[in-house]
């Protein structure tokens, strides 16, 4: 992944506590990758079931969206060093279909993990999972509380399979951020060994050991100044990934895309971590 991000950062508002959090971590992120800022307000005017929408004018609708758009940007003015400028762009349209059109063309994507709009209406809760789900690209998903300063450290979780996509954007991010990394994987116990499923570094799964590392060694090549280091564990995948990840760090996973239909990634890692991470999660679709 660049350091320099030429396509830009796109950031969803509705105007709730936490996608102003959001902003203020996409901000910081656009400045450590020299990248373009795009503040996007997105309203719908028909009924929708995934938000519950029925029956609100339009125009009270799109008003909402302008104002949280300009409350993100007023909350910017002077927040982003080498006078880097920010975009604005209140959109008609589902949220979700609107920032998943927009990861096409962006270098990432930035949510708020829920957010309570105006007239009690959940609009940017709802969008966090269902655009992880269907985005293009990379999707950031920050929560309340969530360190918007650069984190104490990565940590990556990586699957037995091809984990080059999740791995590319956790080193770039250590590098950019000037912090260690750490890659999890999580061995699938076998069932013919007696194996203390609640040790932190089980002895088993050789070949799946050094797959990972190989990995790992073959990026820490392209990264030399990142300090990575690998954890084996066998617990369950997504409370070995938060183990110890607190609001200070930063989590990337991979996802697999479906359909918008879907909703969210029912019942994946991915999922479980975005509902349960205490800090700012990156979903990279593998």
């Amino acid at each position: 992944m660049r350091s320099q991000w030429y396509d830009g950062i796109v950031v969803g508002v509705d105007g709730s506590a936490e996608s102003m959090a959001a902003v203020d971590w996409a901000a910081l992120t656009a400045d450590r990758h020299s990248a373009r800022l795009t503040v996007l307000g997105a309203y719908a005017t028909v009924p929708s079931s995934r938000y519950g929408v029925v029956g609100i004018d339009g125009t009270d609708l799109a008003a909402d969206a302008r104002d949280a758009v300009e409350q993100a940007v007023a909350r910017l003015d002077g927040a982003r060093p080498g006078g880097y400028q920010v975009d604005q762009r209140v959109v008609l349209g589902d949220p979700v279909d609107m920032l998943a059109r927009r990861s096409t063309s962006s270098d990432l994507v930035v949510v708020g993990r829920r957010g309570l709009a105006a007239r009690g209406r959940t609009v940017l809760g709802s969008v966090s999972g269902a655009l992880a789900a269907s985005a293009h690209g990379p999707v950031a998903v920050v929560p309340a509380g969530a360190r918007a300063g650069d984190p104490r450290r990565v940590v990556v979780g990586v699957s037995r399979g091809n984990a080059d996509p999740q791995l590319d954007v956790a080193f770039a991010e250590a590098q950019q951020r000037s912090c260690p990394l750490e890659v999890v994987h999580v061995l699938k116990p076998d069932p013919l060994m007696d194996v203390d499923l609640t040790g932190p570094e089980p002895q088993q799964g050789t070949a799946e050991r050094e797959g990972v590392q190989h990995q790992v060694a073959r990026w820490s090549g392209k990264y030399p100044a990142v300090a990575a280091t690998v954890r084996f564990r066998t617990a369950n995948p997504v409370e070995a990934l938060l183990d110890d990840v607190g609001p200070e760090d930063l989590v990337v996973v991979g996802g697999q895309p479906h359909s918008p239909v879907v909703g969210r990634i029912r019942y994946s890692i991915s999922d479980g971590v975005l509902r349960r991470s205490p800090a700012t999660v990156i979903v990279v679709h593998e």
